[in-house]
């Protein structure tokens, strides 16, 4: 049992305020485990504005168009939809951490325990709770906002609106949900991952990034530092461009101050008080 989960969480470092207008979010509660969900499906930016005084509320969306806006006016609405999202998914992947953690010597599991956990372990490709442990640490805010920034261009990408697809992750199974590229890669067709909402698409990115074959260095590197400047020089194997991906994660993390993003959680209230 879990007590407490507020606890696990620091307390909030900065103040994250938007400007309100008259709308008031809509929508319905549930789907994340322990995690209280406003789910809506914006038809405009103004219902969008789903961040208090001084705590994130975790509301979910689908992406919006982010055309014909100033760069200022698209950054600021694209951090708008991205950060909730992410810090949702962070949480739930942080709680599902520290069961793990707690079920490692539990030498009788219950059946609700099992299935947890086997579900966990299909996911993250392995039978070993301590690299299960190990790949489900989360890393900051910053490297997930940057990387959604380059790989949709702030939001205005085909696939970032169309397939809540920030991370233009690739699709090499007919069995995933996805739509055809534009253009092929040597001859050949490429497809891209098409999800429900900018959750499920973060959800599957962090787990890309705690499975693929590629960024062993960068799970290894995770476990020693969370300082996103050196734990991005281990993303060069995320772009084709190598190096200079890094470069431009790195350039666009200082110039946009991402790094304040690391310090911002889920307001208490949506936290369950007690997991059984």
């Amino acid at each position: 049992m879990i007590k407490n989960i507020r606890k696990i969480f620091l307390p909030l470092l900065l103040i994250f305020i938007f400007v309100f207008g008259a709308c008031k979010p809509t929508g319905t509660l549930g789907r994340a485990e322990n995690i209280r969900i406003i789910k809506k499906s914006p038809k405009n930016l103004c219902e969008m504005d789903f961040v208090t005084e001084s705590v994130i509320s975790p509301s979910i969306g689908d992406s919006l168009s982010l055309d014909n806006m100033s760069v200022v006016e698209r950054k600021k609405e694209f951090l708008r939809m991205m950060l909730p999202s992410v810090l949702v998914v962070k949480a739930k992947l942080d709680l599902d951490r520290e069961k793990v953690l707690s079920l490692e010597s539990i030498k009788k599991l219950t059946l609700s325990d099992k299935m947890f956990l086997e579900k966990l372990k299909k996911e993250y490709k392995t039978q070993d709770l301590k690299v299960l442990a190990k790949r489900l640490h989360t890393f900051p805010v910053s490297i997930v906002l940057a990387q959604a920034a380059i790989e949709s261009g702030w939001g205005t990408s085909r696939f970032f609106q169309e397939a809540n697809n920030p991370f233009g992750m690739w699709s090499f199974s007919d069995s995933h949900a996805r739509m055809k590229a534009l253009s092929g890669r040597d001859g050949k067709k490429v497809y891209l991952r098409k999800f429900n909402d900018l959750a499920a698409s973060i959800q599957a990115y962090y787990a890309l990034l705690a499975t693929g074959k590629t960024f062993q260095d960068f799970r290894n590197m995770k476990m020693k530092t969370d300082q996103p400047l050196k734990l991005i020089q281990t993303l060069n194997t995320y772009s084709e461009r190598g190096n200079a991906y890094v470069s431009d994660l790195a350039n666009l993390i200082v110039f946009n101050d991402l790094q304040k993003y690391d310090h911002y959680e889920i307001g208490p209230q949506y936290l369950a008080e007690e997991v059984n």
